[in-house]
């Protein structure tokens, strides 16, 4: 894992990213704490990004926060979840 302040992130950006497609985490902080990172993503993530609504979007934010071991293995998996879980919701 590479650590960058958002300093040197915003200099060396082109490069991070590059090492991020290459498959590393970098990890962007700020005042000793981690905001940010820069991480590969496989074109079937951004099939996600047409198949959900914004509060779809924003619960799986919110999933990501509260339950961070939680995965998918695919685009459609992650969308089918959401539909459903949505569903349950008032």
């Amino acid at each position: 894992m590479i650590t960058n302040s958002v300093t040197e992130a915003r200099r060396r950006l082109s490069e991070l990213i590059d090492r991020a497609r290459a498959g590393e985490e970098v990890v962007i902080i700020r005042d000793s704490r981690p905001v940010a990172g820069l991480y590969r993503i496989d074109p079937s993530d951004m099939e996600l990004v047409t198949r959900i609504t914004d509060q779809q979007a924003r619960r799986l934010v919110t999933l990501s926060e509260t339950e961070p071991r939680k995965s998918f293995r695919s685009a459609a998996a992650a969308a089918k979840f959401l539909r459903k879980d949505m569903a349950k919701r008032p």
